[in-house]
């Protein structure tokens, strides 16, 4: 007798049209030495010593398949970075209300497997750590991440095949709405393991400050690398930032900064992961330099700082249980603002958890 027949194959079940996920989550910081300056809930300025917010609620929808798709997240978010006062999700200037309530929406035709044409409210290509806390290796953001622009409203052409890609953007520069700008991407990837970048934004030398951006005509160059050796991923990256001379703004001087910046996590197993975070960032301009942009890290003219962060993780697919300690060494501090009581003090040590669920 032969052999009955085997059964059919089933199908691969086909890829949902549209996708939903969304995050919900807090979290809870405590500073030895609190900012002087920064906070705008308080009445001097000062931060407080013990800061719980809302860290997200968002719900991203998108369309990822086919030739026309698109993408949105709205919701609020917080941006907390290591040295930098913590406001609340919802302050005025701050958070939420910096890209709104609808913080990334943008539309893509993609012509093919090479092509994508992307336009709308796009997040950055600079730098190796991204919007919301919950996307990082870290839940604060780094200092060096302070000085990069997070949203533009633009219009973004990409192109990738299996070892190179590259995009160029016009955009509207640090959020500044009327001002342009040109942001674009080098990448090169030899392995699956590693890839190498360059990354550039060039905004109009005249481009004023907004909520987003104190300094808003910062010309940034960025070099990335990312190296997975086993259950060790490594980020480092280089940022150079160059503010040019405007009479229209003030800058008497061509100003600059650099900031170098390693990322590492290391994945115990599928849910346990330690993270970690140093970066060194720095002005070039004196201590007795009073042009308006010459002060590009925050800590006031030839300041310089460095910071340490650790991120213990616990993760599921629906819950994010993070721990994080940070520690802040500033130098040639400009009186006022720095740490402590009048600002005097130039280190701060930061405890923190976040717990959030997602789907």
């Amino acid at each position: 007798m032969a052999d009955p027949a085997p059964p059919p194959t089933p199908s691969p079940a086909p890829s949902p049209p549209v996708t939903v996920s969304g995050i919900i989550s807090d979290f809870t910081f405590t500073s030895d030495n609190p900012n002087a300056t920064g906070a705008l809930d308080t009445a001097g300025g000062a931060d407080l010593s013990s800061r719980t917010q809302l860290s997200n609620a968002l719900i991203t929808i998108a369309h990822s398949t086919g030739r026309l798709r698109f993408s949105l997240t709205a919701g609020a978010y917080n941006f907390p970075v290591v040295g930098v006062a913590i406001n609340p999700t919802f302050q005025r200037f701050a958070n939420t209300n910096l890209f709104g309530y609808l913080p990334n929406a943008f539309v893509q035709y993609v012509p093919n497997a090479n092509w994508a044409i992307s336009a709308g409210k796009l997040p950055t290509l600079l730098g190796q750590e991204n919007t919301f806390t919950f996307q990082n290796i870290n839940i604060q953001r780094g200092l060096v991440w302070n000085l990069e622009p997070v949203v533009s409203n633009g219009v973004r052409v990409a192109y990738s095949n299996n070892n190179f890609s590259a995009a160029l953007e016009y955009n509207d520069g640090f959020y500044s709405g009327s001002r342009r700008a040109f942001e674009g991407m080098l990448g090169w990837n030899p392995t699956s393991a590693n890839s190498l970048q360059f990354i550039f934004i060039i905004p109009d030398a005249n481009t004023p400050s907004n909520n987003t951006a104190l300094i808003a005509n910062k010309r940034e160059y960025d070099l990335m690398y990312t190296q997975q050796l086993g259950k060790l991923q490594l980020l480092p990256y280089a940022l150079w930032v160059q503010s040019p001379a405007s009479s229209a703004l003030g800058y008497a001087s061509s100003q600059s900064a650099f900031g170098a910046v390693l990322l590492a996590n290391y994945a115990f197993n599928g849910s346990f992961s330690l993270g970690g975070r140093f970066e060194a960032v720095g002005n070039s301009s004196s201590i007795h330099d009073f042009s308006f942009n010459s002060d590009l890290v925050g800590y006031g003219p030839g300041s310089s700082a460095t910071t340490f962060t650790l991120t213990p993780a616990y993760k599921t697919a629906h819950l994010i249980v993070r721990g994080e300690w940070s520690h802040v060494v500033a130098k040639n501090v400009f009186p006022g603002l720095g740490f402590g009581p009048g600002g005097l003090r130039t280190n701060q040590t930061r405890l923190g958890l976040e717990v959030g669920a997602q789907f």
